[in-house]
């Protein structure tokens, strides 16, 4: 599953190192602690983080790998942005980031959302999920990539480095 329909920005991010980060919509607030630490401490490796920036607090996690000049993968389930917002040009102009889209629909919906992440976990080496709750579509993703998954949550209980 390795299609897009579209690419905008440095392609030569998706031969690097990609490492999935899935947040809830509805993710408790100690969540929002747990992956920023985890995005700080991302940031500090050479990995490229990929995922849909959709979420409150995957948009978090994005702001801060901005700031602190990360790479950063943007898989959207829409058609790409027909103008690209302000605060992802630097990014763009130094090659530290590529906006991909999975598929053509004129906006995201929970079809779309489902196939840009399934095609994210698939992309990706390792899946970090934060904050999703039982019986969830990232629940589901999780159990299915469990392989090459972890909750951070989890990781955090059990003081591992991410």
């Amino acid at each position: 599953l390795r299609f897009f329909m579209d690419l905008s920005g440095n392609k030569d991010l998706l031969d690097r190192e990609l490492v999935a980060f899935f947040a809830s919509p509805n993710s408790p607030p100690e969540a929002f602690a747990i992956a920023i630490r985890w995005a700080y401490e991302i940031s500090k490796t050479d990995k490229v983080v990929i995922s849909g920036f959709h979420s409150p607090l995957e948009k978090e996690v994005l702001r801060i790998l901005l700031e602190v000049k990360h790479p950063v993968v943007i898989a959207l389930g829409r058609k790409l942005y027909k103008r690209i917002p302000q605060e992802y040009i630097d990014a763009l102009n130094e090659g530290r980031m590529l906006i991909l889209n999975v598929c053509t629909a004129l906006r995201q919906n929970w079809w779309t959302a489902q196939y840009r992440n399934y095609v994210i976990a698939d992309y990706a080496e390792e899946c970090y999920f934060v904050g999703i709750h039982q019986g969830s579509s990232l629940d589901v993703l999780y159990d299915i990539r469990q392989c090459k998954s972890r909750k951070l949550e989890e990781l955090a209980i059990y003081g591992k480095t991410f």
